[in-house]
């Protein structure tokens, strides 16, 4: 079953151990701030046409506008106009600066980077497979379950928001509308949202407990992920890479 960002396949990237997608996660997020701003544009550019060719890229372009696209106005607006620089030139009331202007192009190319590796890697990993391959190499459930319950509660939180906006909108409250509409629909819609999941989590914890989550270091795993030496060596060399690329930057 497919969660709210996951979708199947058979690709080769669906196929990869969960671990060695995460390794790759880690050097490209790291990489995305040690290349020059070009450099990250052309990742996020692979990254887009890898998900095009693993059966997922289709979702690419709407999911980077949607988170993007007002992140982008935002910087351009405070970089490029409210911020002074040397070379400021007046645009009728307010000041435009090419530098600025730049400056907001080069971290949207490097968050571009970032948003597209991340979704390549939620696009083709489950949740469940990720913590399958943590347990299976010894990680402490703890920490599996820290990195992969986002992932599996994102899904919960989806259905739950579409129930309450269907029991609301039924109740006589206007969803649809004007921006002013939709503003003042939000409070009804967010705090049952709130609420259910402080219950969640509360009842997740409970449940976690009661069956000794953490009695013992490791857990056991009937069907691991497939996983290979040359995976192993592939991860080793991608965690190694991505502590270069943070000390390159911290030299720098």
């Amino acid at each position: 079953m497919n969660t709210l960002l996951f979708r199947g396949g058979t690709s080769r990237l669906h196929r990869a151990n969960p671990l060695t997608k995460l390794a790759g996660l880690l050097w490209a997020v790291t990489a995305a701030f040690a290349l020059p701003w070009q450099g990250a544009i052309a990742l996020a550019i692979v990254f887009a046409v890898w998900g095009g060719v693993s059966g997922v890229g289709r979702e690419f372009p709407r999911r980077l506008v949607i988170f993007l696209g007002p992140l982008t106005l935002a910087l351009i607006l405070i970089h490029a106009i409210l911020m002074h620089h040397p070379d400021s030139r007046a645009l009728g009331p307010l000041a435009f600066s090419w530098e600025g202007m730049m400056h907001a192009v080069k971290i949207v190319a490097r968050l571009a980077a970032v948003v597209a590796s991340s979704y390549l890697f939620v696009a083709t990993t489950h949740p469940s497979d990720l913590l399958k391959a943590m347990d299976a190499r010894g990680f402490p459930p703890a920490m599996s379950y820290l990195i992969a319950s986002p992932l599996l509660l994102t899904e919960m939180f989806a259905m739950r928001t579409h129930t309450i906006r269907d029991a609301q909108r039924a109740r006589g409250l206007a969803i649809d509308g004007s921006f002013w509409t939709r503003l003042r629909a939000l409070p009804p819609l967010l705090f049952p949202v709130v609420t259910i999941g402080l219950v969640e989590a509360d009842q997740r914890a409970a449940s976690l407990t009661a069956r000794g989550f953490r009695a013992t270091p490791k857990r056991t795993i009937v069907d691991p992920p497939a996983d290979s030496a040359a995976g192993i060596w592939l991860r080793r060399a991608l965690v190694l890479a991505a502590i270069a690329q943070v000390g390159v930057g911290i030299w720098r």
